[in-house]
């Protein structure tokens, strides 16, 4: 599925997304699911680094972090997801997507791209949860000041 290199190329992805948000260090519980990297910030928000396709046995071990994280969380969890080297979702993952995004203890979702591709598949999620919770961002740190108002 990956290869080493890119396992290390998403390490230091996450050490450089650390550094620039200011932060040090990560929640106790940071982990990867499937080709995900996801983990706790702020007390409250779930951070994901999507990589690649997105099938439906990836999506619903993102329900189990999901459920870890909310125990853990103070208050209502916010998502920030960076759909940056994300791949397409098949349409039972799309179902666990929306599934997590309208979950009453979801507050927001903040999608994160810098890219065209990025903004696509923002769009397509966009358009399949139509929701008021969730918005795109080009970059973390304005996701970041959305999620925390």
């Amino acid at each position: 599925m990956f290869s080493k290199t890119d396992l290390t190329v998403t390490v230091v992805n996450m050490q450089f997304m650390l550094e620039k948000t200011g932060r040090s260090t990560v929640h106790e519980i940071d982990f990867w699911v499937g080709a995900n990297k996801t983990m706790l910030i702020d007390e409250n928000i779930i951070y994901v680094v999507a990589y690649g396709p997105q099938d439906v046995n990836q999506a619903n071990a993102h329900i189990d972090a999901h459920k870890k994280f909310v125990g853990l969380a103070k208050g209502p969890v916010n998502y920030m997801i960076d759909l940056n080297n994300a791949g397409k979702s098949t349409a039972e993952a799309r179902k666990v997507w929306k599934y997590l995004s309208e979950r009453e203890d979801t507050y927001k979702v903040a999608l994160v791209g810098n890219h065209p591709v990025a903004r696509v598949l923002a769009h397509f999620v966009m358009v399949v949860v139509q929701k008021n919770n969730l918005r795109f961002f080009k970059t973390e740190e304005e996701a970041i000041l959305w999620l925390k108002e």
